[in-house]
C-alpha cells in the first residue's frame, strides 16, 4: 500500500506542475484562476451532495484551510507577476517541506526517523537551489511573495493532513474545502473581471482554464487521500518534487535553460526523496 500512495503523490506533484505552467503562461492570471474555480464548483458541489458529511471535528479545520488556500492563490498569482516560473515555483515549493516538518513535529506529533528527516532537508535544499543561478535577478516583490506562498502552502497543508484524518472521509473533507473556498474566489473574479461577457471571451482559453481546474483539483485529491495513510511532513517533501517537473516543463515548453546546476539540484531531491522512502 505505501508504495501505491508515494505513486499518487507523485502523479500529484507531476499534475502539480502542470497547473501552474497554465497559470504562469496566461496572459491574465487572476481571471484563469476565477475559470478554474468551475471546475472545482462542480465536483465539488457533486461530492457534498453524494458523500457523507464530515465529522464535526474537522470543521474548524475545514475553515481554516478554506481561507489559507485563498490566501496561498493570491500570493501566488502577485509572485508570478514580475518573477519567472523556474524561479518562484522552486522557492515556494522548497521552503514548504521543512515548515510542515516543523508544523507536523508541533501539531500533529509526527517525529520522523533521522533518515527521513535529512531526505526532507535535502528535498527543501535541492528545491530552493532551482531558483538561484548567478547573475539572476530578482523583482523587489517576486521573492517576499514566493516565501509568503510557501508559508501558506505549508500551513495548509498541516491543517488538511489533521483535518483529513478527523473527517471520516477524507474526500468529503477537500470537497468541503473546494466548494467553501471557491464560491467567494469565482465571485470576487467574475466581478473583478467584467461578468459574463469579458468572463467567456475566448472559447479556447476558457478551455485551457477548465483543465487547469480539473488537473489542480485532481491533484491536491490524491495529497489528501496519501495524508491518511503517511506522515503529513513524507507526502509534503515528495509532493515537491513537482519542482523537478516545473524544471522540466520550463525547459520543454518556456525554453528556460536546463543547466548542469539543475541537474545537480534535481539530483539532491531525487537523493532526499529515496531517504525518505526509505
Amino acid at each position: 500500500m505505501a508504495t501505491f500512495v508515494v505513486l499518487l503523490v507523485l502523479l500529484s506533484a507531476l499534475l502539480h506542475a502542470s497547473w501552474n505552467a497554465f497559470l504562469h503562461l496566461s496572459g491574465d492570471r487572476l481571471w484563469l484562476l476565477g475559470m478554474m474555480s468551475i471546475p472545482y464548483l462542480v465536483v465539488s458541489a457533486i461530492g457534498v451532495m453524494v458523500l457523507p458529511a464530515p465529522l464535526p471535528a474537522s470543521w474548524p479545520y475545514i475553515a481554516a484551510s478554506v481561507v489559507l488556500e485563498f490566501a496561498y492563490c493570491i500570493t501566488l498569482i502577485r509572485a508570478y507577476r514580475s518573477g519567472d516560473f523556474g524561479q518562484i515555483y522552486p522557492i515556494a515549493r522548497g521552503l514548504s517541506p521543512m515548515l510542515v516538518f516543523v508544523g507536523a513535529l508541533v501539531f500533529a506529533h509526527e517525529a520522523l526517523k533521522p533518515l527521513a528527516a535529512t531526505g526532507v532537508a535535502l528535498v527543501s535544499v535541492g528545491i530552493m537551489s532551482l531558483a538561484f543561478r548567478r547573475g539572476m535577478r530578482f523583482s523587489g516583490e517576486s521573492v517576499p511573495y514566493a516565501l509568503l506562498t510557501g508559508f501558506f502552502i505549508a500551513s495548509y497543508s498541516v491543517v488538511d493532513g489533521l483535518g483529513a484524518r478527523l473527517a471520516g472521509n477524507s474526500l468529503s473533507y477537500i470537497m468541503w474545502v473546494y466548494l467553501l473556498w471557491n464560491i467567494p474566489q469565482f465571485v470576487m473574479v467574475w466581478h473583478l473581471r467584467g461578468g459574463r461577457q469579458q468572463f467567456f471571451a475566448s472559447k479556447n482559453e476558457v478551455a485551457k482554464g477548465m483543465l487547469a481546474g480539473l488537473i489542480a483539483l485532481t491533484a491536491y485529491c490524491l495529497v489528501i487521500e496519501a495524508f491518511r495513510y503517511l506522515p503529513i511532513a513524507t507526502v509534503s517533501a515528495l509532493r515537491e518534487l513537482s519542482s523537478i517537473f516545473a524544471v522540466l516543463i520550463g525547459w520543454l515548453f518556456m525554453k528556460e535553460k536546463l543547466t548542469a546546476r539543475h541537474l545537480i539540484a534535481c539530483a539532491l531531491v531525487t537523493g532526499g526523496a529515496v531517504l525518505i522512502r526509505l
